[in-house]
């Protein structure tokens, strides 16, 4: 008891009793094992036979004739051939040549249409009259007019305005009789406003700008839409004498 006492103790110290347990198991299940009755044993196997045996056999195989001898009864019975017999001495039969197929193509017949007879005689149209042609009038002639000229109304003031071409250095009135008070001299700020040199007997009021000082008006500058009024003073007794009017239609 001692023996198998200080064992275990030893075992359980090194944890190595888990493969005692194992060991003692598996002497409890030896025994048990061998009781059992044992598996049945299968038959003998048939001994292969001798290799001068197989040769022997092969050799007999090797000797029996393929093809056999036809014997009175082989002979006198009829065979069976593949095919059709055929005398090699006969013609042969002539094709048939195979007869076209006409095809019949049915043609669809319009319908009938019954023609009718007019009742009444076809009525003769009446002549037709010409309308009368009006005589076109010709387009009047564009009017053209000189560069950089002007279209302006000048004239008394109390009375209708005149309607004119104004060019270049040209003088206002116009008229041979009267003295000129007025000359076109040209356009400045980008052709936008019309110069004019005033008389010394001229006072203008309006619209215009005076050039150089309103007080000393030598020449007035007036745009398309601007009038300007010029009265004529006497230069003995000051007085008003006349007054003219300006208007600045167009400048071409």
């Amino acid at each position: 008891m001692n023996v198998l006492t200080t064992t275990w103790r030893q075992l359980v110290r090194r944890r190595l009793w888990p493969v005692a347990i194992l060991l003692v198991a598996a002497l409890a299940a030896v025994p048990v094992l061998l009781s059992r009755d044992p598996a049945p044993v299968p038959p003998p196997e048939q001994p292969a036979a001798a290799p001068a045996e197989q040769s022997a056999k092969a050799d007999d195989a090797l000797a029996e004739p393929v093809v056999a001898k036809a014997s009175a009864d082989d002979r006198s019975r009829r065979r069976r051939v593949l095919g059709v017999r055929k005398d090699p001495f006969t013609p042969a039969a002539a094709k048939k040549k195979h007869k076209a197929v006409k095809k019949v193509v049915k043609k669809k017949k319009a319908p009938h249409v019954t023609k009718q007879e007019p009742t009444s005689s076809p009525a003769t149209p009446a002549p037709s009259t010409p309308a009368p042609s009006t005589p076109v009038a010709p387009a009047p002639p564009k009017k053209v007019y000189e560069k950089d000229s002007l279209i302006v109304r000048f004239g008394d003031a109390a009375s209708t305005l005149k309607r004119m071409n104004v060019k270049k250095l040209a003088a206002l009135p116009n008229d041979e009789d009267a003295d000129p008070l007025l000359v076109y001299m040209g356009l400045s700020d980008h052709s936008k406003k019309a110069v004019f040199m005033v008389d010394e007997s001229l006072e203008p009021s309006g619209d215009g700008d005076c050039k150089p000082h309103p007080s000393n008006c030598e020449t007035i500058q007036l745009a398309v839409g601007e009038t300007e009024f010029f009265d004529v003073v006497d230069a003995e007794t000051g007085s008003i004498t006349a007054q003219y009017e300006l208007d600045l239609v167009d400048i071409k």
